[in-house]
């Protein structure tokens, strides 16, 4: 499977950037990343096995680690950089871009609702559909909002193009939680 090249990574980075920034902004939020909204992100090359999703772009992986009195969680947003590689060429300059910011915009929103319990992400079913429209009508509001390019193309195009979160027990990769 073909990953991101260097190029693509320097714009997967300038994107996530983007997306923290919009995302705190939406849900006012001092700044992304944070100690109060663990998260990070992990493109194919980084990824296990059980992170590996072939049929979507990214998705959400939620460690947890018990602690002294409560559970600690780490939210690992897994790119599944073949899928969004292979989807560069439906648009013009920048689809890239406009995809990379789409995702992980998505997938922090994911991020923020968990860690506030406004949504489990061991939420099954329909509860688990209905947070997967959510959260995608929320992106796209949130990219409209902003002036983001491409955002009404893309969801004409894919519609949803990730899928709810995974929670893993196995402890994250060693860097993942200190």
């Amino acid at each position: 499977m073909q990953g991101f090249n260097l190029e693509e990574l320097a714009l997967m980075h300038r994107c996530l950037r983007r997306s923290e920034e919009l995302v705190a902004h939406s849900f006012r939020i001092p700044a992304l990343p944070s100690k109060q909204y663990p998260y990070e992100v992990a493109t194919e090359s980084e990824l296990s096995e059980a992170e590996r999703a072939d049929e979507v772009f990214a998705h959400l992986v939620v460690y947890e680690r018990r602690r002294s009195r409560e559970d600690e969680r780490l939210y690992r947003i897994c790119l599944q950089d073949h899928a969004i590689l292979a989807r560069r060429s439906d648009g013009g300059p920048g689809w890239l871009g406009a995809l990379l910011v789409y995702v992980l915009t998505h997938e922090l929103v994911h991020v923020v609702r968990f860690q506030r319990a406004e949504q489990t992400y061991a939420a099954e079913g329909a509860a688990r559909e209905r947070e997967e429209d959510l959260v995608h009508r929320l992106t796209l509001e949130l990219l409209a909002d902003a002036g983001e390019p491409e955002w009404e193309r893309l969801n004409e195009r894919y519609g949803n193009p990730v899928v709810p979160a995974l929670r893993l027990q196995d402890p994250p990769p060693a860097h993942a939680l200190g």
